[in-house]
């Protein structure tokens, strides 16, 4: 059932009268959710977009303020991932809003500020959403809200959403400049998000004349990280948080893509492009495949149940009359195996978990798979220095970045007062391992109580995905932003969460919470979600 109701309020700009309509909805359950659909008054949005300076507090400078009417003028920079069509068809205008405060000259006496994008939408439905930094941010992304949010980024629904470039100014998302500013880092581990949240609410309030019925984040990667924090610092902040491939802990996860890359380009032979042919690639995937793509019920090039799956590198090793490319060599097996192991000390501990064996370890587009020997962004600089384990972790230890870690496993405030958290990864991340968000989640288990954890937190592995998204065999588009809201606003837990993706054309599955996995109920269309069950 819809109710409007409409009444006259003064507005926040020289005493302007302004007419807010409410849209209040009862859902099924019987519960009133409300949000301003619109305003109207003497000033129209594009002229309240352009005023938005007198909503700020002093410190505040406003460098735009620009009245987003149609498509073709979304403001998406470069390191923006670009939109898809179905995306774009749900637009809604906004006011696109960049600003900056805290404002201070470094110890290193290189200036430093506080970067904020805000977007401001017609249609807001009272919520609000952090969106989420990624690699070493220093930039402003547009706020949109795109990740994990299906066709429809929360932006064009209605939610008010921001971002920030978490507290220095870079040209690129790899500058490590701001490691010597010590204010520049406690801003980029947790202080530049909770800063901007607690300014953009304020005036996100004042700008719709009404505090946000509820506060969301969803990040990947550093955003990811970020996401976690929130839930472990500021437990007070969010209502919901969605965090993908978190980069949790980029000292050590460096240490084991370093090691990999190493580990592997050590077999190669002068002249050779890659640790394994193309044909030794397919290969090494297909066998996995034989081994492992049933454990679901169906062979669809696709592996759901990842923990089954014991493969083995050593089945494929060439007997004493094979050679070429339909095997592998001794050397080859050894090498492929301790990569996907990951760094071991001398007494056989891991110092980061080794990595999922998947369909997209193969992958040569993006952001490349494993087998194709790249060590990670950060770690690039050090592949032409012979790999010593011990001075890794020294390395590892002092990293500037690593205090900033999101490992805190004391979640009870966030999880009392009712606010849910949902991860999600790709099986075929080369740069953060699946295994290594896995393990945090199983550590937030109060004794074997996990039922009592998904009451709260929800964990989905995404088959044949990469770092975030992308994948030549995966599902790589979700909902996962309504399946949170649905949770937080109506109680409605999530069992699974529906995903579909270009590289299978007409298929849909489910990704279900961990422990369970998607499995063929063995009738109906296996093209079909429906056709699936979370066992």
């Amino acid at each position: 059932m819809l109710v409007l109701l409409t009444f006259l309020k003064k507005g926040v700009a020289a005493g302007t009268l302004v007419t807010l309509v409410l849209l209040v909805t009862l859902n099924f359950s019987g519960q009133a959710t409300s949000g301003v659909l619109f305003k109207s008054s003497i000033e129209s949005m594009a002229e309240r977009c352009q005023s938005i300076a007198t909503l700020m507090p002093d410190d505040v400078d406003i460098t735009s303020a620009m009245y987003v009417e149609a498509v073709k003028e979304l403001p998406i920079g470069a390191d923006d991932r670009p939109l898809g069509s179905s995306a774009t068809d749900s637009f809604t205008p906004y006011c696109s809003v960049r600003g900056y405060f805290e404002k201070r000259v470094g110890a290193d006496k290189k200036p430093y500020a506080i970067g904020f994008g805000l977007a401001l939408p017609d249609n807001w439905n009272g919520r609000f959403l952090f969106q989420g930094g990624g690699a070493l941010n220093g930039l402003i992304r547009e706020p949109l809200g795109a990740l994990a949010a299906g066709d429809q980024p929360a932006l064009f629904r209605g939610f008010a959403v921001v971002s920030t470039d978490s507290g220095h100014q870079s040209d690129s998302v790899f500058n490590t400049d701001f490691f010597s500013d010590q204010q520049a880092l406690l801003n980029f581990y947790s202080q530049a998000v909770a800063k901007v949240t607690q300014l953009t609410r304020k005036v996100v309030a004042q700008f719709y004349g009404q505090q946000p019925g509820h506060s969301y984040f969803v990040g990947c990667s550093t955003g990811g990280r970020e996401a976690m924090t929130m839930s472990q610092r500021y437990p007070q902040l969010f209502d919901g948080i969605i965090a993908g491939a978190p980069a949790r802990r980029t000292n050590y996860s460096e240490v084991a893509d370093l090691w990999a890359a190493k580990r592997l380009r050590a077999i190669m032979s002068e002249g050779q492009s890659a640790p394994f042919s193309q044909a030794q690639q397919q290969l090494i995937v297909d066998t996995l495949l034989q081994q492992c793509d049933a454990n679901d019920g169906l062979r669809d090039d696709m592996i759901f149940a990842p923990e089954g799956c014991g493969f083995n590198p050593s089945i494929l090793q060439c007997m004493d009359s094979e050679t070429g490319d339909s095997c592998l060599s001794a050397e080859q097996v050894s090498a492929l195996t301790e990569a996907f192991n990951g760094p071991r000390l001398a007494n056989g501990d891991n110092v980061y978990p080794g990595f999922f064996f998947d369909t997209g370890i193969s992958a040569n587009k993006g952001i490349p798979g494993l087998l194709q020997g790249v060590a990670g962004p950060l770690g690039r600089a050090r592949m032409s220095q012979p790999f010593d384990l011990v001075r890794e972790i020294e390395l590892a230890e002092n990293f500037p970045l690593a205090p900033g870690n999101a490992n805190l496993t004391q979640l009870s405030s966030f999880a009392a007062r009712g606010s849910k958290l949902m991860f999600f990864h790709g099986l075929s991340d080369p740069w953060f391992s699946a295994k290594d968000t896995l393990s945090y989640y199983q550590s937030l288990v109060q004794g074997d109580d996990l039922d009592g954890l998904r009451d709260w937190s929800r964990l989905y592995l995404v088959p044949g995905m990469g770092h975030c998204g992308g994948g030549e065999q995966t599902l790589d588009k979700f909902d996962m932003l309504s399946a949170l809201v649905q949770w937080v606003e109506e109680g409605r837990v999530p069992a699974s969460v529906e995903a579909s993706g270009e590289s299978f054309p007409g298929r849909t599955r489910p990704l279900c919470a961990y422990p369970q996995f998607a499995y063929y109920s063995g009738s109906g269309n296996p093209q079909s979600a429906s056709s699936f069950k979370c066992r």
